[in-house]
């Protein structure tokens, strides 16, 4: 009987130990596959940043493989690990950094303010931004490494949304705003294009620049006084 009931305990404590043994193991397994995702992504990440600070500093027409591995200190072999090539890490921070200006965009855009407001306040936030970080506005606006091939529709969509809460107002007479859209939108690219080809722009010459630019737009260039 003892001998009986101890081969039952055995068995039951056997059982339970090998249960909390696989437990364990498959809990080691799952918070070693939690480390392995959590260093894939920081590794990931760090490619990424480290290309976008190469590409600030020298343009993104510099960026290369070598350059990256070089300042991180890790062998190409892991940065094709994470990317097929430069051209998909160019893609990818292209994606990233276009999503999160327009986002800033967005939250420029209040419909409690007048449409000039919300025009000065989007051009401020793009000019200073594009103004300070020239290879950020080659990279998103004129597209000129990434294979995206973006539309400019989103943008266009954002500046017509603008306009019509203009025209909603009453504020602004009621004019085709999907065409005015491809006018404000162009008129902000070309003069922040040459804006982006000087050297040692002052933050002073850029509002002048940009304060005249939206006078324009609001006001026109022809004298209305009698």
């Amino acid at each position: 009987f003892w001998l009986t009931n101890s081969l039952k305990s055995t068995k039951i404590w056997y059982k339970l130990n090998s249960v909390q043994k696989l437990n364990a193991v498959y809990k080691g397994e799952f918070m070693s596959r939690e480390r392995q995702i959590k260093k894939n992504e920081q590794t990931r990440k760090a490619i990424l940043e480290t290309a976008v600070a190469i590409g600030l500093e020298k343009g993104f027409e510099e960026l290369s493989i070598r350059k990256i591995t070089d300042r991180l200190g890790y062998s190409s072999g892991i940065v094709y690990h994470y990317f097929k090539d430069k051209q998909e890490i160019l893609d990818t921070i292209h994606t990233h950094t276009s999503q999160d200006l327009k986002d800033a965009v967005v939250s420029c855009i209040n419909k409690d303010r007048t449409f000039a407001q919300n025009t000065e306040m989007v051009f401020n936030m793009l000019s200073e931004a594009f103004t300070y970080e020239p290879h950020i506005f080659k990279l998103i606006m004129l597209n000129r490494f990434s294979s995206n091939n973006e539309s400019v529709t989103t943008w266009i969509d954002m500046i017509k949304q603008c306009i019509q809460l203009g025209i909603d107002s009453g504020e602004l007479r009621n004019i085709d705003a999907d065409v005015t859209s491809y006018i404000l939108l162009n008129s902000f690219l070309v003069s922040q294009m040459i804006i982006s080809e000087r050297e040692n722009v002052d933050k002073n010459t850029v509002k002048y620049i940009f304060n005249t630019e939206l006078d324009i737009i609001l006001n026109g260039i022809l004298n209305k006084e009698d």
